[in-house]
């Protein structure tokens, strides 16, 4: 016999603010090559003053410390708006054994990150270097969380907390339809975290776009909430939007593009098809290339060029979020 039963109710989305993950951005924008600029200014002093030692810690090339947001979950402390309690409990959160899943790493990143929790538990003298070097980059940006930005993402968890208790999607919280251009899987392993009470959003006030990390299973995702409104950083958005755009904006490109994606072929043999000489081609594939459009391989003497769906999708929805942004404020 048919039984009837009531709708079991979504699983609560958390939201909380997290100064490990505040430590993340700080160390991971620090560790940039170019000056900071925005509202990533407040980290320059960082990357001027520590940005050689950053990078030059653990010298395997991957950029970021989210073996940092490893160790603050095991210690407890992924959730707190401090950091005391990380510090304080960084030896012991060292010493576990083993590595979470990590899914939203790449394979390269996932390596890399069980060789340092390796490493961090198993030479004390590292272990040391370590900590030092995470509480003297965050005792530069102190002041301001405590004076400013603490509160301003309480405040904003709280927004958030009635936006989505009013049906407002997590993904428009995040101003993203797609979680990473390019990582489709992302979006599934949010939406089942979501489904699951799994999934933990945090504003954040040293961050940028976004910020997504999986650890057996939970999400934590959020973005920063400082918006530069004046008129060059406008002005940079649109340099940026009509550089992206102007690989399509061509005919000529357009039908370059989608031959190669329909048959891979050289500079001469798109001369020939489409009757144009080789240097207007070789100027139109250029700008093609430069777009990142384009996937480029030797065959004898011959550069053999293709495209795929992928690439076209990362820049059309990177362009489309860069602008949809401007128009949600």
């Amino acid at each position: 016999m048919p039984i009837a039963s009531e709708p079991i109710a979504p699983a609560p989305i958390q939201i909380a603010p997290s100064a490990p993950i505040e430590l993340m951005w700080i160390l991971h924008n620090g560790q940039a090559s170019h000056p900071l600029k925005s509202w990533f200014s407040k980290v320059e002093a960082i990357r001027l003053e520590m940005g050689r030692a950053l990078v030059g810690f653990w010298a395997d090339r991957i950029r970021g410390f989210t073996e940092a947001n490893v160790l603050a979950r095991r210690s407890g402390t992924l959730l707190d708006p401090d950091l005391i309690a990380f510090f304080s409990g960084l030896d012991a959160a060292c010493a576990v054994p083993g590595t979470p899943s990590l899914l939203s790493e790449s394979d390269a990143e996932r390596a890399a990150i069980r060789a340092r929790l390796d490493r961090l538990r198993g030479e004390p003298a590292l272990r040391k270097q370590y900590g030092s070097l995470l509480q003297s980059a965050w005792k530069m940006v102190e002041e301001e969380w405590q004076s400013t930005g603490r509160s301003a993402v309480i405040a904003a968890a709280a927004d958030w907390r009635r936006r989505l208790d009013a049906g407002v999607g997590y993904r428009e919280i995040l101003e993203r339809s797609e979680i990473w251009p390019g990582r489709p899987d992302l979006d599934a392993l949010a939406d089942v975290a979501a489904a699951r009470g799994n999934l933990v959003l945090s504003p954040s006030w040293f961050g940028g776009e976004i910020h997504v990390i999986e650890l057996d299973g939970m999400m934590y995702m959020g973005r920063g909430i400082q918006r530069a409104d004046d008129e060059e950083e406008r002005r940079r958005l649109a340099l940026h939007v009509a550089s992206n755009m102007k690989a399509l904006s061509d005919p000529t490109r357009l039908s370059i593009l989608l031959q190669v994606a329909h048959e891979p072929a050289s500079v001469t043999e798109l001369a020939r098809h489409l009757h144009l000489s080789q240097p207007t081609v070789s100027g139109h594939v250029q700008v093609l290339r430069e777009a990142g459009l384009l996937e480029e391989r030797s065959v004898g003497r011959s550069s053999i060029l293709s495209a795929d769906a992928r690439r076209l999708r990362d820049l059309l929805t990177g362009t489309q979020e860069a602008l949809a942004k401007q128009f949600r404020r």
